[in-house]
C-alpha cells in the first residue's frame, strides 16, 4: 500500500539540499501515481495525510498540500484531482514571484546577501541579473545547502561569491538588501527558513538593510502561529566531540522581516496581507478540482 507515497516520503524526509517546492512536488507525484496504480484513494486519505506530514513536519508547503488533497476528498473529487491542481498551482505562483523580480530593485543596481537553497531566490536573482553588482551566499553549514545555491547562480552568469557563515557581519554592510527563502510561514507573519536565517536578519537590523522574504502563498499554513511550528531536527558528526544535534530551520518573528516578494509582487509582511494571499492560493486550487477553471 502506497508505495510510491512511502518511498517519496523517505526521500523528502532525507533530502538536505532542495526544499519546500522540490519537496511537496515530489510527493504530489507520488499521489498521483499511487493514485493510478489503485494503491491510494480517498479512503485513505487521513493516512496519507499523517504520513506526508511526517516527511518534514515544519515544511508549509507540505501542509498545504493535504489540505488540497483533502478538500478534493471533501468535494467529491479524487487524491489525483487534488494533487494535480496543486501542481499546477506551484507552476503558475512561481512563475508570478519571479515575474515581479524588478520589485526587488526598482531600476537601481543592487548588492544582495542571502542564506541556503531557496528555488525562487535562485530563479528571481537570475532574472534580474543584469541589475545585480554582485550576490553573496552564506555557506550554510552544516547542511552547505549555500554552496549548490552559489553554484547554480554562477552556472547562470550570476555574479555570485561564497562566503563563510561566520564572515556575515563582514559583508552585510555592504549590501543593499537580504533576501532569503520560506519554507513555511504563519498567519501571523513568522518565516520559517534554514538555521543561519536568523542570525543574518538580525545583522540586517544591526546595518540597516531590508529583509524580504520570497515565496508563493502555499507556503503560508492555514492555522499556524508564531512558535507553533514544529522544527524539524538533525545530527551531524563534530569530532573529536562527537554528535551534535541542530534545529533545520530559524524562526523569524515579523519583526525581522521588512518585506514580501510573492505572487503579487513587494508587499508588506502584514496578517492581512498574508491571509489574502493565502486566500488567493485556496481559491485557485479549489476552483481547479471543481472544474471552474
Amino acid at each position: 500500500m502506497l508505495e510510491g507515497i512511502r518511498r517519496t516520503v523517505l526521500a523528502v524526509s532525507s533530502e538536505q539540499v532542495r526544499g519546500a517546492a522540490w519537496s511537496a512536488e515530489a510527493l504530489a507525484k507520488a499521489v498521483i501515481e499511487d493514485s493510478e496504480s489503485g494503491r491510494a484513494s480517498c479512503d485513505n486519505v487521513d493516512d496519507i495525510s499523517s504520513l506526508m506530514i511526517s516527511a518534514n513536519p515544519t515544511m508549509g508547503s507540505i501542509d498545504s498540500l493535504v489540505w488540497a488533497l483533502r478538500e478534493a476528498c471533501y468535494s467529491g473529487r479524487t487524491l489525483k484531482e487534488g494533487a494535480e491542481a496543486f501542481l499546477e498551482y506551484m507552476k503558475r505562483s512561481h512563475d508570478e514571484v519571479v515575474a515581479h523580480a524588478g520589485d526587488l530593485i526598482k531600476g537601481k543596481r543592487a548588492t544582495v546577501i542571502t542564506i541556503s537553497y531557496s528555488s525562487n531566490v535562485v530563479d528571481v536573482l537570475s532574472a534580474i541579473k543584469d541589475m545585480v553588482t554582485k550576490v553573496y551566499v552564506l555557506e550554510s553549514l552544516p547542511g552547505g545547502e549555500g554552496r549548490n545555491a552559489a553554484a547554480e547562480l554562477r552556472s547562470r552568469k550570476v555574479n555570485v561569491e561564497l562566503i563563510a557563515d561566520a564572515a556575515a557581519s563582514s559583508y552585510v554592510g555592504e549590501a543593499d538588501l537580504v533576501l532569503i527563502g520560506a519554507d513555511n510561514v504563519t498567519s501571523d507573519g513568522c518565516v520559517y527558513n534554514k538555521l543561519g536565517s536568523k542570525n543574518l536578519a538580525i545583522l540586517a537590523g544591526y546595518f540597516g538593510k531590508p529583509v524580504i522574504a520570497t515565496f508563493e502563498p502555499y507556503k503560508i499554513t492555514q492555522d499556524s502561529h508564531c512558535g507553533g511550528v514544529r522544527l524539524l531536527e538533525r545530527t551531524y558528526q563534530a569530532e573529536p566531540w562527537g554528535e551534535v544535534t541542530y534545529k533545520v530551520f530559524d524562526e523569524l518573528s515579523r519583526d525581522l522581516v521588512d518585506a514580501l516578494l510573492s505572487a503579487r509582487g513587494l508587499s508588506d509582511n502584514t496578517p492581512a496581507q498574508l491571509s489574502s494571499l493565502r486566500k488567493s492560493f485556496e481559491e485557485w486550487v479549489m476552483s481547479r478540482i471543481e472544474g471552474r477553471k
